[in-house]
């Protein structure tokens, strides 16, 4: 007699609901300092409270939610040396990985060229938190292309609170030009074609900037 197979693409309700607060939280339905609440959340999604625990409880893993005695979970608020953290570890990780390819002789990968193709196609009609998202999915490609799944994981672990940082400042987003974003993408995948590591590196400085200083602009050369 053959044994029942077992579905390895189940999701459970712990996985959904952590999967629909996160869309919500980096796409700025719930906005930075917002108190979560387990009995809203669970009467809103018809799900156990404890369902509502587990789900904040892996959100909090990621950074995305932060809990507090007699206070709750609420989507946490970066002050400047946290969000700068935030992008120092997110530009070590992708520096590193940009290296890696750079020795190996990579051009970028199909996924990679596939997602700058769907940041182009982007209009001004496409909110900051759509344009985050396409980003990241191209920084994502690029270091997923170095191989080590504990890079790729850990890489999208910061790439996640990398988005709550910047939508947190949406505001200074809104300053930068839709053409300046697309261009600095272009200069960064057109430089690991062409294997220039001067400028690979150039463009990632370039995109490391924060609201506490002056955007560069474009075509402006990094020293």
């Amino acid at each position: 007699m053959s044994r029942p197979t077992k579905s390895l693409g189940t999701v459970t309700a712990v996985d959904a609901l952590e999967s629909r607060l996160s869309d919500e939280i980096l796409g700025g339905r719930i906005t930075p300092g917002s108190r979560i609440k387990e009995s809203v959340v669970a009467a809103e999604h018809q799900v156990a409270r404890h369902t509502v625990r587990a789900a904040c409880t892996r959100l909090a893993g990621r950074g995305l939610l932060t809990y507090r005695e007699n206070h709750g979970w609420s989507v946490p608020e970066f002050d400047r040396d946290q969000y700068e953290d935030v992008l120092l570890l997110r530009g070590a990780l992708e520096d590193k990985a940009m290296q890696v390819l750079l020795e190996r002789n990579e051009r970028p990968s199909a996924e990679s060229e596939a997602a700058l193709r769907a940041m182009l196609a982007v209009d001004e009609d496409v909110p900051w938190s759509k344009r985050l998202e396409l980003d990241c999915a191209l920084h994502q490609a690029l270091v997923d292309q170095v191989g080590g799944r504990r890079l790729s994981r850990a890489y999208s672990d910061i790439l996640q609170q990398f988005r709550l940082c910047r939508m947190q400042s949406v505001e200074w987003l809104e300053g930068i030009p839709l053409e300046e974003w697309k261009a600095m993408h272009v200069r960064m995948v057109a430089a690991l074609r062409d294997q220039d590591t001067q400028q690979v590196h150039a463009s990632l400085h370039e995109m490391a900037s924060t609201p506490w200083e002056t955007h560069l602009p474009v075509g402006q050369e990094l020293h």
